[in-house]
Formats: C-alpha cells, sequence, structure tokens
C-alpha cells in the first residue's frame, strides 16, 4: 500500500512540476505549422503534399510507422493495419484538441510502414492534421486506450493546412 501511495504521489508531482514548467501554465501549446512532422523517435511520420487547397481537391497525405508502431497496429486492427486521417480546430479548446477522425480518409499501410492518404478535404479553414489507428478490432482493453505516438498535435509542430 506504501508503495502505491508513493508512486502515486510521485506521479502528481511529475505532474504539477510539468504544468509549471509549460508556456503559460495549464495553457495548452499550439503547434507550429509543417507540412511534415515525425513522433518522437520517428515512431509515426506524416507529410502533407500543400499547406493550401481549395476545398474539394484531393490533398495527398504521406507516412510512416516505425516497427515498433506497425506491430502495435497489427494488434490494435487484428492485421488490417489500417490508419486514418485525423482533423484538430486550428484553436485548442481550455480542456484539449477537439478532433474529428476522417473515416472516409483511411489507407492500409504497407509491409514497408508506409502509408498514402488521399483526401477531399470540405471543411473550409485552417486545421491540423495527424494519423491515427485505423478502426480498433482487438480486445476491449486495447480498444480503450489510443495511441499516444502517433502524429498529433501533441508536439512543437503539426501539419498544419487550409483549405478556401
Amino acid at each position: 500500500m506504501r508503495i502505491r501511495n508513493l508512486a502515486m504521489a510521485t506521479v502528481a508531482v511529475a505532474s504539477i512540476a510539468g504544468l509549471a514548467t509549460s508556456p503559460a501554465f495549464g495553457a495548452i501549446a499550439v503547434p507550429t505549422p509543417a507540412t511534415s512532422v515525425c513522433s518522437q523517435d520517428n515512431y509515426a511520420c506524416l507529410s502533407v503534399n500543400q499547406a493550401k487547397v481549395p476545398a474539394g481537391q484531393t490533398v495527398i497525405f504521406k507516412g510512416s510507422l516505425s516497427k515498433v508502431a506497425m506491430k502495435n497496429l497489427a494488434a490494435w486492427t487484428l492485421k488490417d493495419n489500417i490508419v486514418c486521417l485525423t482533423r484538430y480546430n486550428a484553436k485548442p479548446l481550455a480542456d484539449g484538441w477537439p478532433s474529428t477522425t476522417l473515416d472516409g480518409a483511411c489507407a492500409p499501410v504497407n509491409k514497408a510502414g508506409r502509408f498514402t492518404i488521399n483526401a477531399e478535404l470540405g471543411t473550409k479553414g485552417l486545421h491540423y492534421f495527424g494519423v491515427e489507428m485505423g478502426p480498433c478490432q482487438a480486445d476491449a482493453g486495447l480498444c480503450g486506450n489510443g495511441d499516444p505516438g502517433l502524429v498529433g498535435v501533441g508536439g512543437k509542430t503539426a501539419i498544419a493546412l487550409t483549405t478556401t
């Protein structure tokens, strides 16, 4: 019991220390717009072929997953190996980044860990984009957790695209 309480206290102190060193204590940082980004240790990478596009025109997103990410994807999708594009609002809310999984913008990942997503985007304005594992087919315990290592808005840079 003591070890558990000590561990919980350590996590709480580390969390508070992390918040205290964030840019505006408690504020959510907005990433720098980019057309190419990789997550930590190149676990996942994503790029887009342009930074501005008219609504309805096809945009090409290309990406890659590391061997570790591929193993996790295979477990998550029961070897379907599908990833889907995720769209984030241009500005976060006080409690996080609202996002939409673009179910029509999914693609299989090949054996080399590479994928291409062709998407026709209709929602106008600046949005950030990321990639998430496709529909979860694994057990309920695994499906209840996303993969925070994939590309999204959690880093210093994020894929940004303006649709006009």
